[in-house]
Order: structure tokens, then C-alpha cells, then sequence
């Protein structure tokens, strides 16, 4: 039996800073900022990967639902890295409002492969 491998990624509501991307604020999810909601987040398994890795990702959902500011917080093989940062940019959200206006906040996701 061929086994394909599947990558899982869960969001973990976890704002880290107040700091600033170029000159928007970064905010963090609670009270009156309510967490993005995601639109498009497919993982599609990596042709290449042999056994099960784990590539934990912090990144800003922007105030117009893009992902930028991608940051690799656990490394794995490098490839498997490369390809995780590929597909967390190209997600899309529903941004994140405070008081009803969109804005942007730092999110962590665990991308995972499973054999």
C-alpha cells in the first residue's frame, strides 16, 4: 500500500507584538481585535517528503486579508522549510478588525507532514 503524505496546518491565535510592519500596526487578537478568518489556506503534500516534519511559522495576516513578514520559528530539513514558507504566503484571510476596521495582527502555525 502506498502511503501519500498530507501536511496539516493549525493556527494558533498567538499575537506576539506591538510592532510595526513598514507603517501598519501590528495588533494582537483579544479583547477588541477579532482573529482573522481564514480563506484560503490549502496545504498540498510535498511530492518529496520520506517521514513525518514539523516547520513552526509566525506571520502577519495584513490589513487586506495577504500574508506577509514570515518568520521560520522551528526549522526542519530545509527543503521541507522552504516549501512550508511557500505555501503560508500564498494563504488569504479575511482580516483581522478592531472596532470594525481592518487590521493587521502576528499569527503561529504549525506545518506539518505525515507519512
Amino acid at each position: 500500500m502506498v502511503r501519500i503524505p498530507t501536511v496539516v496546518a493549525s493556527f494558533v491565535l498567538f499575537a506576539t507584538c506591538f510592532a510595526a510592519q513598514g507603517n501598519v500596526p501590528i495588533y494582537q487578537v483579544g479583547g477588541d481585535v477579532k482573529a482573522p478568518r481564514p480563506i484560503s489556506t490549502a496545504v498540498p503534500p510535498p511530492a518529496n517528503v520520506d517521514k513525518q516534519l514539523t516547520v513552526r511559522i509566525s506571520f502577519v495576516v495584513m490589513p487586506d486579508g495577504s500574508v506577509a513578514n514570515i518568520r521560520l520559528l522551528k526549522r526542519s530539513k530545509s527543503n521541507f522549510d522552504d516549501f512550508a514558507v511557500g505555501v503560508v504566503s500564498k494563504w488569504k484571510f479575511e482580516p483581522a478588525t478592531k472596532d470594525g476596521k481592518p487590521v493587521a495582527v502576528r499569527l503561529e502555525t504549525e506545518v506539518r507532514s505525515h507519512r
